[in-house]
């Protein structure tokens, strides 16, 4: 009898003793937390968006709780943002003329990085790609409606970037 229990102890011991240096950790933190966010590089045809989508990405990341958008010097960590093109698609087009768009899908294509330190060796990740659609309605003009979408587009970025640092996986 003894020899049974001495065994179980010892088959527990094995067992478990290789979680004893285990740390639990809140599963949604990283491993930086202080992010830089530099100017976003719009390479599209679509104007007017890296002010209102840097300062939403800013924004986000503050708001995630788990990492916060500092200066360039106190960060841990450097994003980079990409908008690499904005392609339109005509979903509707108006009843007494088929060749005028109504409706339009707007997407953007987006390259993220984030780099460990400003000199780009060593990356998180790198030219990760990021599309986000946004519809827009064009009754009162296609390029007044997307002036219009910009800041509803540059929350959807904002939100999927900011979700991309604090993914865990």
């Amino acid at each position: 009898m003894k020899t049974g229990s001495s065994f179980a102890l010892c088959l527990a011991l094995f067992l478990f003793g290789g979680c004893a240096t285990y740390k639990i950790q809140d599963a949604g933190s990283p491993s930086y937390a202080n992010v830089f966010v530099k100017p976003i590089r719009n390479d599209s045809t679509f104007p007017v968006l890296e002010a209102t989508l840097t300062s939403s990405i800013r924004k986000a990341v503050d708001e995630t709780g788990f990492i916060s958008s500092v200066n360039e010097n106190e960060a841990d960590a450097i994003l980079e943002i990409i908008l690499q093109r904005v392609n339109r698609e005509t979903l509707a087009v108006q009843a007494q003329d088929l060749g005028r768009g109504r409706k339009f899908e707007l997407q953007f294509n987006l390259l993220c990085s984030l780099y460990k330190d400003g000199t780009q060796t060593a990356a998180y990740f790198a030219n990760r790609p990021l599309i986000v659609r946004q519809d827009i309605f064009a009754d009162s003009g296609q390029v007044n409606a997307e002036y219009q979408a910009t800041p509803e587009v540059s929350r959807k970025i904002a939100t999927q970037i900011a979700n991309l640092l604090t993914d865990v996986w």
